[in-house]
């Protein structure tokens, strides 16, 4: 059974729970209160030397990164998370890294911000600007979603790893009704099999 490191208001933490959810994986969970420090304790850095959830032990295989271990479940537990032809998989990949270095650090610090930082530690230029790069990644996610009910064919982990921080975006107050596609793939997205809400 994959033993699952978590906290309950990461994002990131909720894709790989979303995916295990949906493929029917079993995990144990074992929270990590970031809130506290204890990601930067020996015993979870020795199992993310990053000091960040999630992470995930299956049998022995460590892996953290929150897409990396999409795709680790996605090719070990259930590959029609991911398309199988070679080009379906090039823009599959694609859009994982475009996630992780175009969208997720603005809107997820954003978020961060607003949510978690006290008033007096808020940098509100910094917010400013991360609100800014986060439009600019929805723009262009926004156009890739014209006429498309998922973001490379049918529904994969790519919208999995898309849709926790764009869901989220308003806690770091960013507009998504300037978007009408990604407002309607957030739906498609949630009228999934076995889909749960974050929590």
């Amino acid at each position: 059974m994959i033993k699952f490191y978590d906290h309950p208001l990461s994002g990131n933490c909720y894709k790989v729970k979303l995916l295990m959810t949906q493929a029917n994986v079993e995990f144990e969970v074992t929270i990590i209160d970031v809130f506290k420090g204890e990601n930067k304790k020996d015993k979870f850095t020795a199992i993310n030397p990053a000091s960040k959830i999630p992470a995930i032990d299956d049998d022995g295989i460590v892996v953290w990164e929150s897409n990396a271990i999409l795709m680790y479940i996605c090719d070990k537990y259930s590959p029609t998370f991911l398309p199988y032809d070679l080009q379906g998989r090039a823009e599959a990949y694609k859009w994982l890294f475009f996630n992780k270095t175009s969208l997720d650090p603005f809107l997820a610090k954003s978020r961060a911000i607003l949510k978690f930082y006290p008033k007096d530690a808020q940098d509100l230029n910094e917010l400013r600007q991360l609100q800014d790069e986060g439009l600019k990644g929805l723009k262009i996610i926004n156009e890739h979603l014209e006429g498309k009910a998922f973001f490379v064919g049918n529904y994969s982990i790519v919208d999995i790893a898309y849709y926790p921080y764009i869901k989220l975006s308003n806690e770091g107050e960013v507009d998504l009704n300037g978007f009408p596609n990604i407002l309607e793939w957030i739906k498609k997205v949630e009228a999934t099999e076995n889909f749960i809400s974050f929590s």
